[in-house]
């Protein structure tokens, strides 16, 4: 795969191509969007096509930014997916390639892994004309960690590229944004995505390629996801228990309980669009439209935002490590108390 195989972030890919093409490429990126849009994929591909070989021994650098440059010349810069390099970056074993995510129960990047990358970028590139640091959900950086990587920000490698991805751009510090050159990447259209589904991934039911991107909100990663809709109706059956008992932790762990308040959240807008319309063609679940109309008509319209208000106040604070148990155990009676009063 390479930068032109990344679908639907044309205008995000276009900026990557013209550093390449003029061969200024910036020494920090911040790729900022939804979870599950491409990120990744791109600062992956990204990294692939500045330390092509392919690209390395080609002329393109040599005619960018001149007249006569052509459409071919522009689609030159991206990776060729067969060269030694392409292949190492494939399958993560390039030795100028290196990743950091959030590791341990918290979930945070801890700032040993920052100086151990410090280290790794103050080495000249082994075998590629870059060296390339890829911070995933780089929002999650511990305070250590943050000013730790402020200082690598300020006092930059040689020949060193750090690629920031975050879906909570606003989480990082200030500074550290203000340092990096911001890529969005933005969701598909659901019309968009539900033709992508159809055509190039053959989704062929038509009412379920447009669920897929609904519920997806534009995001293919998710909607290629064979447990989006397992996911879903996983989530809808904790919901709905907490509306009729207090009940055991129903969340395996962290990851399971942030993913929870995610779709909480779209079936309380349901709810909410339901109790104030009662139109059905305005749902995200319309499969789901017994079980939604059965809530939203033991309530009223003014507890379901207060509820929704709430639900989106406590997923704010996830970051900040709640208890689990605990959590659990409030929003769990926080639904029942208010939403709880269903017909039977």
């Amino acid at each position: 795969m390479a930068l032109k195989d990344i679908v639907g972030q044309g205008k995000a890919l276009d900026v990557l191509r013209g550093f390449i093409e003029r061969d200024r490429i910036p020494h920090a990126l911040l790729f900022a969007g939804d979870e599950g849009i491409g990120k990744r994929l791109a600062a992956q591909n990204f990294a692939k096509a500045i330390n092509c070989l392919k690209t390395e021994d080609s002329d393109l650098f040599s005619c960018a930014g001149k007249e006569g440059v052509d459409q071919q010349d522009a689609e030159d810069a991206d990776a060729c997916d067969r060269c030694a390099s392409c292949s190492k970056i494939d399958k993560g074993n390039h030795p100028d390639l290196f990743f950091i995510s959030p590791e341990g129960e918290g979930g945070q990047i801890t700032v040993s892994a920052i100086r151990q990358l410090e280290e790794s970028l103050s080495y000249k590139s082994f075998e590629g004309n870059w060296k390339i640091a890829i911070i995933d959900n780089a929002d999650r950086l511990n305070p250590s960690a943050a000013n730790a990587f402020l200082r690598t920000l300020e006092e930059p490698s040689p020949q060193s590229v750090l690629i920031l991805v975050s879906s909570r751009p606003e989480m990082l510090l200030p500074t550290i944004r203000s340092r990096c050159q911001r890529i969005n990447f933005s969701p598909l259209p659901v019309d968009t995505m539900t033709g992508l589904l159809k055509e190039q991934f053959e989704v062929a039911d038509d009412d379920q390629s447009r669920l897929l991107s609904i519920l997806s909100g534009g995001r293919l990663g998710y909607a290629l996801n064979e447990n989006l809709l397992e996911q879903r109706d996983w989530s809808f059956e904790i919901f709905t228990s907490m509306l009729d008992a207090l009940d055991e932790d129903a969340w395996e762990d962290r990851g399971a309980m942030e993913e929870w308040f995610d779709w909480a959240q779209l079936w309380l807008r349901d709810i909410a669009v339901f109790k104030a319309t009662g139109k059905q063609a305005l749902l995200v679940n319309i499969d789901r439209i017994e079980e939604i109309t059965d809530i939203s008509e033991g309530t009223s319209l003014k507890d379901i935002l207060k509820v929704a208000r709430e639900i989106y106040n406590i997923k704010g604070r996830l970051n900040f490590n709640l208890n689990k148990q605990l959590t659990f155990n409030y929003t769990s009676l926080l639904l029942k108390n208010m939403l709880g009063k269903r017909n039977d």
